[in-house]
């Protein structure tokens, strides 16, 4: 990788996109590198270009920028769309960079493509366009905003949702008027992450952004959020166990993959919540008060926390244990299809832990499986007459 590639790399890597970010995939049929960074997470695969773009000033302003859209955004954009064609066509494997494994990607019907061009040398000489250039959205970025936009949206839902949101405003016919894109986000934040369409167009104050980040209700709520990166720990703990193929019992790729992908979709409002949940759970603030728990998601998922201070030389009857109790919790709140199980041990401060994972995803429940989870239930005890809870949270607390 060149220098400005690594840039783009070391960002997706120390964000929320390293489980899943391939720099530099190579083609199949003729080892050819197909974009500079390459992100699937399902349903989206985000493709990424990178141009390190300097122009010689030639003292004829509108040739400048003539030259350096042809060979900053043009060449990007079609780098972009041709790896997208390339992805849906079909024609070639994509691999890693090493060539040791092959990427795989969505179903192409189900497939929401994210198109991010990264700007890197343009020292705001020159205007960051987007749009469509051919068929699908295109957004570019500089070195300064990527990490910026990464930084604050750090989980792929609260990313995609401010990218598909951005689209939406402006495939309507909407306009704004920005300086950078930071101040556009300072907007859609600020606004209760949305962008009003009562306006034709819209202009944005410059360096809006520095000041939002100023606010004492942006401070309470960054200090807030903190709890929740025990989530993002717990997932980096599995799949950094699991790509070293220390996991214990569980080696399984799609439970592994399907769990880890199933947590890392939780936006940054919902891992505050979960790790809030967990960590009273394990007797991080108080003595536990329960061996188990159920903690829906407003995503859609099911967790299931289980707490085990005496099987830890029984690894497999408590995996076991997990597995039914997260039928339980399929057969409790029904709306939920997937169930991502977590087995640890009471919190002890400054003693180790262990985790176990469990994943479920029915559909249906027949009338008679419904029963069938039923009787289990009743017959272990598991949820049959849970203690419910409940505690509100301010995104923006006073």
């Amino acid at each position: 990788m060149n220098k400005s590639e690594k840039i783009v790399n070391e960002i997706c890597q120390n964000s929320f996109l390293s489980f899943w970010s391939f720099p530099n995939p190579i083609r199949e049929d003729n080892k050819k590198e197909l974009t500079d960074v390459l992100i699937v997470n399902n349903p989206y695969v985000i493709i990424i270009s990178v141009k390190d773009i300097k122009i010689k000033r030639s003292g004829d302003i509108v040739i400048d920028k003539k030259r350096w859209y042809k060979r900053a955004i043009k060449k990007s954009y079609n780098q972009i769309y041709g790896t997208e064609r390339i992805i849906k066509s079909k024609i070639t494997g994509i691999y890693t960079s090493d060539k040791k494994h092959r990427i795989h990607f969505p179903e192409i019907d189900k497939i929401k493509v994210i198109r991010i061009g990264i700007s890197i040398g343009r020292k705001g000489d020159f205007a960051l366009p987007f749009g469509h250039f051919e068929t699908g959205f295109v957004h570019f970025f500089d070195q300064y905003s990527f990490p910026i936009i990464l930084n604050e949206l750090d989980t792929i839902t609260d990313f995609v949702q401010y990218i598909e949101l951005k689209e939406d405003y402006f495939d309507s016919g909407n306009n704004a008027l920005f300086r950078s894109e930071e101040d556009l986000l300072a907007i859609h934040l600020h606004r209760g992450r949305k962008l009003s369409k009562n306006y034709d167009k819209i202009l944005v104050e410059p360096f809006v952004w520095d000041k939002f980040v100023q606010k004492e209700e942006y401070k309470k709520r960054r200090q807030q959020e903190r709890i929740s990166y025990i989530w993002d720990k717990i997932i980096q703990e599995f799949f950094r166990d699991f790509s070293k193929e220390q996991l214990i019992f569980n080696n399984k790729y799609i439970e592994i993959e399907q769990s880890l992908r199933a947590m890392s979709k939780e936006t940054r409002f919902e891992r505050m919540m979960l790790s809030d949940s967990f960590l009273h759970f394990i007797g991080y603030f108080n003595q536990p008060k329960a061996c188990a728990r159920i903690s829906p998601s407003s995503s859609g998922v099911t967790y299931v926390f289980l707490l085990d201070d005496h099987r830890e030389d029984d690894r497999k009857q408590r995996i076991q244990e997990l597995q039914l109790r997260c039928l339980a919790a399929r057969n409790v709140i029904q709306s939920n299809k997937e169930v991502v199980g977590i087995t640890t041990n009471p919190y002890i401060n400054g003693g180790g832990h262990s985790y176990d994972l469990c994943y479920l995803n029915i559909s249906e429940l027949s009338e008679d499986k419904r029963q069938e989870i039923s009787r289990m239930q009743k017959e272990l005890g598991y949820f049959v007459n849970p203690d419910q809870q409940m505690k509100h949270y301010d995104e923006y607390p006073k």
